[in-house]
């Protein structure tokens, strides 16, 4: 219901914007596969102490960046509730398997709406979890959003821009990006897991093998089967299975002849 409402919603509004053409041209993903953040762009945090970019990511797990203004009136609400709600249907923990970062790229919000956002959802998390809050000024704002390739525009007091959320490398660049304002828990998962190359958290055999037969559908926008790997996989498990079988039989008949 969400969504069919999102999406009548959008068809209204068209991302707030009075010309097509601006919307196609300026406004959208520009993805970066590969690149290097900015991390010297300062961020403020919500309650009101400045960082650098860097100092807020992680040496040891990925980042999931969210992108996303505090005094928007549309679009931002959804996304945030979506990534809420991913973040709640997931194993995988913020502050713990990953960070969980949502910056707004509106110059004018201050620390006390990224406050009232911290409020909203970080209290809905465990003691040991965390998301933060930031805000930022133009220059750093422009050069974060350059540099994951996020394009936005102003349209009178509100902006255009996409809707989704980017995943970050410990070595601070561009892994992944999820489109939409929905997102899926296993897309999530793997794509926070691809990031990290298999090292968030205490990864059991099943995510190994959950990325051995996956990979990300550049044009579908999510992750689907690889069927050269399954059938490896496959192949691989009934040769081990046989090998059992004759180990099995070979112990009967060893017995039997004594």
């Amino acid at each position: 219901m969400k969504f069919i409402f999102f999406l009548a919603f959008l068809s209204i509004n068209v991302f707030g914007v009075s010309d097509v053409a601006d919307i196609k041209n300026n406004v959208g993903w520009d993805e970066k596969y590969g690149q290097m953040l900015d991390v010297n762009s300062i961020l403020i945090s919500q309650t009101g102490q400045e960082t650098t970019f860097d100092n807020v990511l992680s040496d040891d797990n990925p980042t999931v960046l969210v992108l996303a203004y505090y005094s928007c009136p549309k679009m931002c609400s959804f996304i945030l509730d979506g990534v809420s709600e991913v973040v709640a249907a997931s194993e995988m923990r913020p502050g713990v398997d990953y960070n969980l970062v949502t910056l707004s790229f509106n110059q004018s919000d201050t620390p006390e709406l990224s406050q009232n956002y911290y409020d909203k959802f970080a209290n809905n998390l465990s003691n040991d979890e965390s998301w933060s809050f930031y805000t930022s000024d133009e220059e750093s704002i422009q050069k974060i959003t350059s540099s994951v390739g996020f394009k936005f525009q102003p349209d009178g007091d509100e902006f255009a821009h996409p809707a989704g959320i980017i995943i970050l490398t410990s070595e601070r660049v561009v892994s992944r990006y999820l489109s939409g304002v929905i997102y899926d828990p296993r897309d999530f998962k793997l794509a926070l897991l691809e990031a990290s190359e298999g090292t968030t958290g205490k990864v059991s055999l099943t995510d190994k093998v959950l990325l051995y037969c996956f990979d990300f559908d550049p044009v579908g926008k999510r992750y689907a089967l690889k069927a050269l790997n399954v059938m490896k996989l496959g192949g691989a498990i009934t040769l081990i299975a046989i090998i059992i079988m004759m180990g099995i039989l070979w112990l009967k008949k060893s017995k039997g002849d004594t």
